[in-house]
């Protein structure tokens, strides 16, 4: 399957990704919110930006605890859902709001005290400095000694580990999903019915990340090899969250 350069517009833009993704649940997100809570102190009311926030089940899970919530996404589809669901909350008086934003161009000019880029939203580009460009705009954004979580998949555990095939159904339609590493990237081509996407991730080892965001001028606080706050290990860890603070 041809890979567009701005894949991720089309298939971010598409129904079929929340349908396909839906494991990707509140549960989920409140486990990793738990387990920042129980490793960094931020105090009731402060801003947190959600960078890529999707539907916005991180986004709206912290302001429903008291938070003053930002989340973007280039996808207008997505944001789109965003509002949707957070108009349906319960909670009311509530501090979020979402926006339409494209990663590579950010600033929100040191005024944020927690910012997270969450489930693998990064990596896009072909280029290195488009990537890396995200973690100087979370920088620029960050308020002194600000955080940033980072949630990546563990390139090691992906290389020995890869499903090449698999099938399954989903609301009645056959989904064949295929993966395969390339030039240092994970591709993944999704056939949904009659409907064809995909998806491609450049791979970065933990070291890489920390490197870059050391030099960047963030100093290393904790990592994770899950949201329940295990231990990362190279060879069976399948993720790595870092937590990271602007010095």
């Amino acid at each position: 399957m041809t890979l567009s350069k701005d894949w991720f517009k089309d298939w971010f833009s598409n129904k079929y990704y929340l349908e396909l993704y839906k494991h990707r649940d509140c549960k989920e997100a409140i486990d990793l919110i738990n387990l920042l809570q129980r490793n960094i102190e931020i105090a009731k009311g402060a801003k947190i930006l959600d960078v890529c926030c999707g539907a916005g089940r991180h986004s709206i899970e912290l302001a429903k605890r008291g938070f003053d919530v930002t989340g973007f996404d280039l996808s207008r589809y997505l944001i789109g859902e965003a509002n949707k669901n957070k108009k349906i909350l319960k909670e009311k008086n509530i501090k979020l709001k979402f926006l339409i934003k494209d990663m590579r161009n950010f600033n929100f000019k040191n005024s944020i005290d927690l910012s997270l880029n969450i489930f693998s939203s990064f990596g896009y580009f072909e280029n290195d400095a488009d990537n890396i460009r995200v973690f100087k705009n979370v920088h620029s954004s960050l308020k002194k000694n600000g955080y940033f979580v980072f949630d990546f998949l563990n390139e090691t555990y992906l290389r020995k580990n890869i499903i090449k095939k698999d099938t399954m159904i989903l609301n009645g339609k056959k989904v064949v999903q295929e993966r395969r590493i390339e030039n240092n990237f994970v591709f993944k081509d999704i056939k949904i019915a009659d409907c064809e996407f995909s998806e491609r991730i450049k791979l970065y080892s933990l070291e890489c990340i920390v490197k870059e965001l050391e030099s960047i001028g963030f100093r290393l606080h904790k990592v994770f090899g899950d949201y329940y706050g295990n231990t990362f290990l190279k060879n069976k860890s399948k993720r790595f969250i870092i937590i990271a603070q602007k010095i």
